[in-house]
């Protein structure tokens, strides 16, 4: 066995270990188990039955997993799910100096596969949860505001859509708590009361303290609804004086979530951003919380997805 070919199944059975791949399969003809087979593939093996009694049987290595419908190669698929889960050099053009795959529709497909693993597994915890923050504890708080998502031409290049910047707003509410952040971000047509008053009590907890600016929309109406409301009128001032009230917090949470969202040119429509903000969110609510590490929740939602056994 050569050296290329030694690495290509110690790399396969390190993936059984980590239930990315299915383990042996059945053979359908004598019920067996097939064994690891070396072959011209383009993974280097896949499982084979040779038994006497019957013909041969073959599966490939990657049936029902994630890469089953890929021909990037394993190691460059570990490789883009390390990157993606760290947020590190997701530029297309930076993908494909370092030979992760070899065109940008081959990228697009793999970071749609993760992405969609992502949100489902963020939907699968607000079913258990409810996604909600805030509380009652004097140590955290919740500041929420209102943004604009303005969709941005290249090399000023490209239709240029005023209806996104007319209609399209996304609405924050992030817990701090320390040096804890966790951010609910949803895209909203509007800011009326009417839109941001339901949001606000389906995911902030009654008794909670709020921080946010003057806007006219929940200035009166948080407190009836039992949540200890403080603002700061930024005419004025950036602290207030008197409280201790700032947006600061979340003013700096927009900054990042923007340049994320920009760098991946993930802004170009209204599906696009909802897909990149609940990405942002797992990142903060299941990434970064789990002890391992995000990679490492990052396959435990794989396997969740494709029920690797």
């Amino acid at each position: 066995m050569s050296r290329r070919g030694a690495h290509r199944k110690s790399l396969i059975k390190w993936l059984i270990k980590k239930r990315l791949l299915h383990g042996a399969p059945v053979c359908r003809v004598c019920g067996k188990k097939m064994k690891l087979t070396c072959h011209k593939s383009n993974d280097g093996y896949i499982w084979m039955c040779r038994r006497k009694n019957h013909r041969k049987v073959s599966s490939s290595v990657r049936k029902g997993s994630l890469f089953s419908q890929s021909r990037v190669q394993l190691v460059k698929w570990l490789e883009f799910i390390y990157r993606f889960a760290q947020g590190l050099q997701l530029r297309q053009i930076d993908l494909l100096e370092d030979q992760i795959a070899r065109s940008s529709r081959t990228l697009s497909r793999m970071t749609f596969a993760l992405r969609k693993i992502c949100i489902a597994a963020l939907q699968r915890l607000r079913r258990r949860t409810g996604l909600r923050v805030g509380g009652n504890s004097r140590r955290k708080f919740v500041s929420i505001d209102e943004s604009k998502f303005a969709h941005k031409r290249k090399y000023n290049r490209g239709r240029f859509r005023t209806t996104w910047r007319r209609k399209n707003w996304v609405f924050g509410m992030l817990e701090i708590k320390g040096h804890r952040r966790l951010p609910i971000l949803k895209t909203v047509k509007n800011r009326s009361r009417q839109t941001l008053i339901p949001i606000i009590r389906r995911h902030v907890r009654r008794g909670s303290t709020i921080f946010s600016d003057c806007w006219r929309a929940y200035v009166q109406a948080l407190p009836r609804h039992g949540y200890r409301h403080f603002t700061v009128n930024h005419s004025e001032n950036f602290v207030d004086p008197n409280t201790g009230c700032h947006t600061q917090h979340v003013t700096r949470a927009w900054q990042s979530i923007k340049s994320e969202v920009n760098k991946h040119r993930g802004n170009k429509s209204s599906q696009l951003l909802k897909e990149h903000l609940k990405c942002i969110q797992w990142y903060h609510w299941l990434g970064k919380r789990n002890r391992q590490g995000a990679i490492a929740q990052l396959f435990h939602d794989i396997r969740k997805d494709f029920k690797i056994h």
